[in-house]
Parts: C-alpha cells; sequence; structure tokens
C-alpha cells in the first residue's frame, strides 16, 4: 500500500498505492500500515520533508464503505477513526513539511488526509475533484476534516460545504484557499513540492498555536452563537429531523470549536461512530452506494452484447423534453441532431440549450469557449433524411398515439439498419407504438423526467418484440448521459407513474375522508416526501391526472378499479381549480406566500376523528411501498435496486429511507406485514399485503 522511497536531498516520497484495487482506500489493515512508516520519519533525524503521492489514477477514494456498512460493533468503528485521527495528526505534527501532491481526486478519508498535510498542490484536471462526500451516505467526517475546515472556512461557511457533501474542482478549491497551489502538468507536483519543501516554510498549524482555540468560531462569541442558532433552525425547517447527520454535523462543530484541537477530533470521532452505527446511513449507504454501484456495473443489463457508445444521436421534438435530451447529450461530447417541423422551432429548442450553458457561465462552472463547443454540438433541422448517420433517434414529441406512430414510419425509412429508435413517453404502451415500425425489436421506451438536466432517472421500457441487444444499447446510452437506467416492463404507467401515483392519490383520499389539508400536507412532508401530496397533484395539473387514470383504464381493459380521489378532481375542475399552471388547485398560487386554498374545508369538511400523524404518514408511505412489491411480483420491474434508486430519483421517495424496497427492511418485514394488516382493516385492501410478502415475513427474509 505504501510505498517509501527518500532522494539524495532528504526528501521522503510515500506513494500511495493498494494492491489489486483500481482506486485507494482506508481500512483498518491499511492505516495500521501507516503506524510503521510514522515511526520511522519521526526517528529520522536527516529527513527534510515528506511527499505524499499516489500510484492510482486518483490520489485517495475514501474509506473503505464496506468495511463501515457491515461493522457491528461501535467499538471498532471509533477505534478505526480515533486511529485514523492519529495518523493524520502525527503527519500534521511532523517537525518537517509535508506535501499532498494530489494528481485525482481527493474525497472523504482521502481529502481529510490533505488537510492535515502542510501544503497541497494539485493537478488541474476535470478528475482531480476535492471533498467530503460522507453527508450523501448519512455520515459524517470522521477524521478531523470537520476541525481543520471549520478553522480554515470559518463554521459556516465549513459547515455549509461539507453539509452539500460537493466534490469541488481545483480551482474552486484553489480559491476558497483549501489548496495552495495549482500545476498544469504531473511532473510539475513533485517538483514544485521538493521546491516548497526546501523554501524552509513555517509549518505550525494555527490551531496548534498558543492560544489552541478557534475565537472566531467559538460558540460562546455572541455572531457565532446567532449563526449556529439560525443554521440550526434552517435545518430542522428544510430536513424535520429526518438526516441526523447534519445536525451531528452543527453539534461537532458547534461542540469541538469550544475546545482544542485535540479534544475537537475525539468528539468528531464519537459523532463520526454514532451516524455509521444509525439506520439512516445504513439505508442511505445501501441506496447511494450499493443499490447505485450494481445498476453502473449493468446487473440488470441484458448480458452478452458488447458496449455501445453513441458518437451522433437525432432527437426528433425541440420543446421542452427534446430540447433538455439535446442539451444532456451534448454535455456529454455527443453530436446532437435537433429536428422540429421548421428550422425555427428546432433554433428555439437550441436557444434552451444556450440559456442553461450561459447560467453556467455566470456562475463561473464554465467558460464561455467550453459553452460554446457544448452548444456547437447541437446542430437543427427541419428535414427528416439527415437522421441518417446517426447512431440512435430518440422521438420526444407530445404524447399522442397517431403522432407518434406516424414518426416511426418517417424516420425508419432515413435511419441506418444498425441504429435503433426510441421514444420518450410517460404513459403510452411501447409495444402499441412498435406496430408501426419495420423492425421492432430495434424499438424502446426511454423515459426522461423534467427538468432533464436535474433527474438523474431514465425509465427504459421493453416492448413484446424489444430485442435484448437493444435493451442493452439503451442502458449503455443512459449511462453515457451520466444518468441512472433503470429496465422495467411495457406496463400501464410503467413503474414511477404508477408508484408515485399512489401517494397522491392516497392524499386526495385523506382530503375525501375529512381530514386536514394542512395535516395531510404535513404528514408527507414529516415522512420525508419532497413535497405534499395535494401539491404533489397540483404540480401534475387534474387534467392531466385524470387523463392518465382514463388510459390506464383503457389499457388494463376491464381489471381497472378508479379511485375515489378521481371524484374530488372532477369536483375541483367544475369549480374552475385545474393546479399549479393555472394559478389555483389545492393551493392558491397568486398569493405570496402560497397558501392552501381557503375553500378546501368548505367543499371537503373535516371529519369529527382527525387521525394521528403517524397513521396519515403510514398510509402515505405504505401504499407506496406495496405497490412497489407488487410491480416486482408482476415482473413490470426486475430487483429491489432498481425499484430503490428508481423511487428516490423519479419522484423523490424519502431517501433516508433507502428507497420503497429498503423501506421494508428497514421498518422489518414482520413488522411491515403487521402494520399493513392493520392499515387494510382500518382503511380498505389496498393496504393488504401480498402473498410474496407475508411468505417472506414468515420465514423472516429480507429483500436484497
Amino acid at each position: 500500500m505504501i510505498y517509501y522511497k527518500k532522494d539524495s536531498e532528504g526528501i521522503v516520497s510515500l506513494t500511495l498505492d493498494k494492491s489489486g484495487e483500481r482506486v485507494n482506500t482506508i481500512n483498518p489493515q491499511i492505516a495500521k500500515a501507516f503506524l510503521p512508516v510514522l515511526d520511522h520519519l519521526e526517528a529520522d533525524k536527516s529527513l527534510k520533508g515528506v511527499i505524499i503521492l499516489s500510484a492510482k489514477r486518483s490520489f485517495l477514494a475514501g474509506g473503505d464503505l464496506d468495511f463501515l456498512h457491515r461493522a457491528e460493533e461501535p467499538a471498532k468503528i471509533f477505534e478505526h477513526t480515533a486511529l485514523l485521527g492519529e495518523i493524520y495528526r502525527r503527519f500534521e505534527r511532523l517537525k518537517v513539511p509535508v506535501v499532498a501532491a494530489i494528481n485525482g481526486a481527493a474525497l472523504g478519508s482521502g481529502f481529510e488526509l490533505v488537510l492535515a498535510c502542510h501544503y497541497r498542490i494539485a493537478l488541474d484536471h476535470p478528475r482531480t475533484l476535492l471533498g467530503l462526500p460522507e453527508l450523501s451516505l448519512g455520515m459524517i467526517p470522521g477524521g478531523g476534516g470537520i476541525i481543520r475546515l471549520m478553522w480554515m472556512l470559518g463554521l459556516e461557511e465549513a459547515y455549509k460545504f461539507i453539509s452539500s457533501s460537493r466534490q469541488i474542482h481545483v480551482k474552486e478549491a484553489l480559491q476558497k484557499g483549501i489548496i495552495d497551489e495549482a500545476v498544469e502538468r504531473p511532473e510539475e507536483l513533485i517538483r514544485n513540492a521538493k521546491r516548497w519543501i526546501l523554501s524552509s516554510p513555517c509549518i505550525e498549524k494555527p490551531w496548534d498555536a498558543e492560544d489552541r482555540i478557534a475565537k472566531e468560531s467559538n460558540p460562546k462569541h455572541p455572531k457565532t452563537a446567532q449563526r449556529i442558532a439560525k443554521l440550526s433552525t434552517e435545518l430542522i425547517a428544510k430536513t424535520r429531523n429526518n438526516y441526523p447527520a447534519l445536525l451531528s454535523l452543527l453539534n461537532c462543530m458547534a461542540e469541538g470549536a469550544s475546545v482544542d484541537f485535540d479534544a475537537a477530533t475525539r468528539i468528531n470521532a464519537r459523532y463520526f461512530t454514532a451516524m455509521i452505527m444509525s439506520k439512516n446511513c445504513r439505508n442511505q449507504t445501501k441506496a447511494f452506494w450499493y443499490d447505485l454501484n450494481k445498476i453502473k456495473q449493468g446487473m440488470s443489463r441484458p448480458k452478452g452484447f458488447g458496449r455501445f457508445r453513441a458518437r451522433k444521436i437525432g432527437v426528433i421534438g425541440a420543446g421542452q423534453m427534446g430540447s433538455g435530451i439535446a442539451y444532456v447529450a451534448a454535455m456529454q461530447g455527443i453530436e446532437v441532431l435537433l429536428r422540429d417541423v421548421s428550422k425555427r422551432l428546432a433554433e428555439q429548442g437550441k436557444n434552451n440549450a444556450r440559456e442553461k450553458l450561459s447560467r453556467l457561465e455566470k456562475s463561473g462552472k464554465m467558460t464561455t469557449e467550453q459553452a460554446e463547443e457544448i452548444l456547437n454540438r447541437i446542430q437543427t433541422t427541419s428535414d427528416l433524411r439527415e437522421m441518417e448517420d446517426c447512431d440512435l433517434v430518440i422521438e420526444a414529441v407530445f404524447e399522442n398515439m397517431a403522432l407518434k406512430q406516424r414518426i416511426i414510419k418517417e424516420v425508419e425509412l432515413e435511419m441506418q439498419q444498425h441504429s435503433f429508435l426510441a421514444t420518450n413517453t410517460a404513459s403510452l404502451q411501447v409495444s402499441d407504438l412498435a406496430q408501426a415500425s419495420i423492425q421492432p425489436e430495434n424499438y424502446i421506451g426511454m423515459h426522461f423526467f423534467t427538468p432533464i438536466n436535474r433527474i438523474p432517472l431514465v425509465e427504459i421500457i421493453v416492448g413484446k418484440k424489444t430485442a435484448d441487444e437493444t435493451v442493452a444499447r439503451a442502458f449503455d446510452f443512459v449511462l453515457q448521459l451520466r444518468k441512472t437506467p433503470i429496465i422495467v416492463q411495457d406496463r400501464p404507467a410503467f413503474f414511477v407513474s404508477r408508484v408515485a401515483s399512489t401517494y397522491f392519490m392516497e392524499g386526495i383520499l385523506l382530503l375525501k375522508e375529512g381530514q386536514g389539508p394542512a395535516a395531510i400536507e404535513n404528514a408527507g412532508l414529516q415522512a420525508g416526501m419532497p413535497m405534499g401530496p395535494l401539491a404533489f397533484a397540483d404540480n401534475l395539473g387534474f387534467k392531466y391526472i385524470i387523463s392518465a387514470e382514463e388510459q390506464a383504464a383503457q389499457q388494463l381493459d376491464g381489471r381497472y378499479q378508479a379511485s375515489p380521489a378521481i371524484a374530488v378532481l372532477q369536483e375541483m375542475l367544475a369549480q374552475e381549480r385545474y393546479g399549479k399552471a393555472r394559478n389555483g388547485g389545492f393551493y392558491n398560487y397568486k398569493e405570496e406566500p402560497v397558501r392552501l386554498w381557503g375553500q378546501l374545508k368548505e367543499n371537503f369538511p373535516l371529519a369529527q376523528e382527525q387521525l394521528l400523524p403517524k397513521d396519515l404518514q403510514d398510509r402515505l408511505l405504505f401504499i407506496q411501498c406495496l405497490e412497489a412489491v407488487r410491480c416486482l411480483e408482476e415482473g413490470v420491474i426486475q430487483n429491489s435496486y432498481d425499484a430503490n434508486l428508481g423511487s428516490i430519483y423519479g419522484w423523490g421517495f424519502a431517501p433516508f429511507k433507502g428507497g420503497v424496497i429498503q423501506f421494508i427492511n428497514d421498518y422489518g418485514l414482520r413488522e411491515f406485514v403487521a402494520r399493513a394488516e392493520v392499515l387494510a382493516q382500518r382503511f380498505g385492501p389496498r393496504f393488504k399485503p401480498s402473498a410474496s410478502l407475508l411468505e417472506m415475513a414468515e420465514q423472516d427474509t429480507n429483500f436484497l
């Protein structure tokens, strides 16, 4: 793991190179390997300096998540993080300069090692990312990085940086003072590091000065106390106490700022241990690391086909969806031909991409030259014949069967035999659309979500005649866009729309039953959903929801059961309440601040019995999880990891629960089934657990 080399000038290079691995990570065994190295360095009287570098393409990717995720004894976690803190501290307190020569990503524990060095030089390359992403996994940094950043940036700025889990590039890190120098070529890392070491720099850290408490960040200081109170208030309002890691981070800072550095790092280690052992951390790590990596590694991708990489794609329809697809493709270096019925409309679509790039320019995230290069990848046309050299064509026009089938017939005449055609659809059956195709095996659905540049999910919809190779190529293309593909079968509403609809329909049904609208909305938010179910319905629009239900009724051919919630939507339409787009649904959008419509209680009188918040929350969450299980049983979706990420990315299902299926694991199969049976008895058979759930509960097994 650690290769030691000392040159004629007395400078030691420590090269990190974890055997048999693509990246360097730290686990307890590797951490212990640092100890004899440090003993030797501390005893070396001729030592002039130390350079820490990496033999991998990245510097140090962080901690060993397998070790952390599987740990069952808090004492072992605390021992490990305390050891890391000791190692970083010993590097920091060497009598000679220590330089981090950062050739690639330094994240998590790797970034904490960088912060403990006296000088930090980074290679200015797109892959050189710096940051502490632990909060995105429900944990906090444990090796003292919180305390060091608090000293370097101040409490509030450090809190914002760490809590965002941002991974920043070299120029931004240099601007913030997180690194000291940026270089253009790899060979400059060592050369400049040696030059700095030989310049006899002052290496005392501010926290090791005589007065070793951070005065400006001390919570006893009136201004700091106000900042902490403000951050705490904002945190509770935003997270509703569903994300304890954020509160632990703030507590760690507040407590650590009032003691000396070594005491602060012990506090840091204790908070880190508590978060690693928490359910939230296990849930988020499973979803955003293990489940996500299963998808990225192609666990659900059809096997036996070479990797597909699009060189050029065609996009038909330059509206919001089509222009969004063109934009994200161009951002990943793909040439795009954007087509609409006229050149003028196609250019309007390109202007949408231009506006997005302009915002990136103004924020400093992109240069004018980079923006122009991306924009030039998008060419516009009104002529379908120009699609002939595209590897893939995506049709993104209105949800109209006749229109989409006409386009299939027209564009297939121009496409090369090896290319394939995809439809962006949220509700139409891909198999029905494919009846117009002369090559249905090369036809597939791709359900993108708006806003495309922000939502990382794409549903890949497999028609009855879609070939496995087409599925594999579509899967590869979505990964090429840096999005998360989930594969779903061609059933009514697919997966995301089908399960998400149960959330807002249950909320509307609660309103019909006489539950208070504010209580319903608060229950959804307290449960961890991004918005209340009534606000969710407003966003979609009532006519759209009713239309989708009517379409499902046609597709299910007599097996459809209308929800009583539809009557509520029809009543709202009768009173000219249409949803957010028309400024009035369950909420009034013309008012500031936006409030629930004042006449809701008149139209849907309150029942004498108002449910407890737990009952409201359980109804809103359980109905989603039970529907997701039905999708698994019916083969709509193939596995739990697609379901988990699909629910989090697709409609914002409580991320701290790890997704719809992990929610059941977290609750406990037996406990979940028992609670579902109680809900079924009280509120209706839609909550009745399926036979497979009952069997799993009896066998005391979990979803994988």
